[in-house]
């Protein structure tokens, strides 16, 4: 684990984060720019997603948290937060846009939940690390809003994606209001920081009443897998996304079966709600029984034991049904399974860890440049080989090699302080 430790701490710090100081910020109109070829070299794409400023906002943020060096780290996140707020508010219906051109004229002016909860995330972040007073008003402002407008107070949860007017906007194949394990999960995380950047009372309690309602809806009692979406009274459909999402081009028009789960939003979703767990004052281990049936899930399911990785999707109860490798799904799982260990003593769960590492290691980061390609087929051959779009930021692997190397430091310092057992038999 030390060996790890030192090859995911030098690459971070070395590679990985280099790569994004010397591109992230755009010099000419302020903001985050995350469009990059295999090269890095910036693509033709110039637009700038509302999710996008959110992830940088709070992964830039989060690293500096983590204690690694950002170069000019305050004035890169000040530059973020003042184009934000000039460009991507609606000062006449609220809200944020979702995605403005590179000098911040409006080009799609839906409001998509996913992308508030990311800034209630990073602006919570961001206030953390720096006691910013105005970012920790406008996260909090951001969740009464939510709590006032977008809350679903009939059937529980939120409502995900309007127009400019907060009218609801319909999925293709014409599916009406729907929600999505994939939204409530990432205002879960949100939700888990602004708690722990306020302590309040009302935040607390919408934490733990979404932590609730994922459970009771949306995770498959039997298997621990993630069911992907629902009607409004949570009632599972076929998952068929808008247009404008990670992977989309991927689903045809029926979209893909109720019984279909993605290894990585499940083991994501474990470190992630342990996480809430520890801001809520909930002891890790009266969650072990839940989080083991995503654990063994994933670990006999999603690893390519063959070939190094973990697979995008497969059937809750069968076999994978997409074997490609994304580059968050090894992201998440690898700081999933340090978590399983961590909470378990299983060390299975440390192989999972090392077959997950050192195929990213191997296969997965374009050493050239430093960051990840985007999809390897199941050999590892490479499929999109950009390192970055507005969906592909550096959230997931800037922010996977900081939990990892946290949790890796966690189990050295435990096993050097654990006695060894007897070896004595009695």
């Amino acid at each position: 684990m030390k060996s790890y430790l030192e090859k995911t701490e030098n690459y971070l710090q070395n590679h990985l984060i280099p790569f994004w100081a010397d591109r992230v910020v755009d010099k000419q109109f302020g903001g985050f720019q995350t469009n990059f070829d295999r090269d890095g070299k910036p693509t033709s794409v110039t637009e700038k997603s509302f999710l996008a400023q959110g992830r940088s906002l709070f992964t830039i943020s989060h690293a500096i948290r983590c204690g690694y060096d950002w170069p000019n780290g305050k004035q890169v996140l000040e530059q973020g937060v003042d184009f934000l707020f000039k460009h991507y508010i609606d000062k006449e219906n609220d809200g944020y846009y979702w995605i403005v051109d590179e000098g911040g004229s409006v080009l799609d002016d839906n409001k998509i939940i996913y992308g508030h909860a990311f800034l209630i995330y990073g602006l919570s972040e961001y206030s953390l690390l720096t006691g910013d007073e105005s970012a920790k008003n406008e996260a909090i402002r951001l969740f009464d809003f939510l709590q006032n407008r977008i809350k679903d107070n009939e059937y529980g949860g939120y409502f995900e994606h309007f127009n400019r007017t907060f009218e609801p906007i319909k999925a293709r194949n014409d599916i009406g209001v729907f929600k999505s394990l994939d939204v409530h999960m990432h205002l879960m995380e949100a939700f888990t920081t602004l708690v722990e950047l306020t302590g309040d009372d009302s935040h607390k309690k919408a934490l733990n009443e979404i932590n609730q309602l994922i459970f009771d809806k949306m995770i498959h009692p039997d298997t621990g897998t993630g069911i992907s979406m629902f009607t409004q009274d949570w009632t599972p459909i076929a998952n068929v996304e808008l247009d404008t999402v990670w992977g989309a081009d991927r689903f045809d028009e029926d979209g893909k079966s109720t019984s279909i789960t993605s290894y990585g939003h499940n083991i994501e979703f474990a470190w992630l709600y342990l996480l809430s767990q520890d801001a809520l004052n909930i002891p890790r281990n009266q969650s072990f029984i839940e989080m083991t049936k995503i654990y063994e899930h994933t670990y006999y399911n999603g690893i390519d034991w063959a070939n190094g990785g973990l697979y995008v999707e497969g059937e809750r109860e069968g076999d994978v049904t997409e074997t490609n490798k994304e580059f968050w799904q090894q992201a998440e799982g690898m700081v999933g399974f340090l978590d399983a260990y961590l909470l378990t003593k299983d060390e299975k769960y440390l192989d999972a860890f090392k077959n997950l590492h050192d195929f990213v290691f191997t296969k997965m980061i374009n050493w050239d440049v430093g960051e990840w390609f985007a999809l390897l087929d199941k050999k590892g051959d490479v499929t999109w080989d950009y390192m970055g779009t507005s969906w592909k930021t550096l959230y997931h692997t800037v922010r996977g090699m900081c939990e990892t190397a946290n949790r890796l430091k966690r189990i050295i310092e435990e096993s050097e302080t654990t006695p060894l057992k007897s070896m004595v038999t009695p």
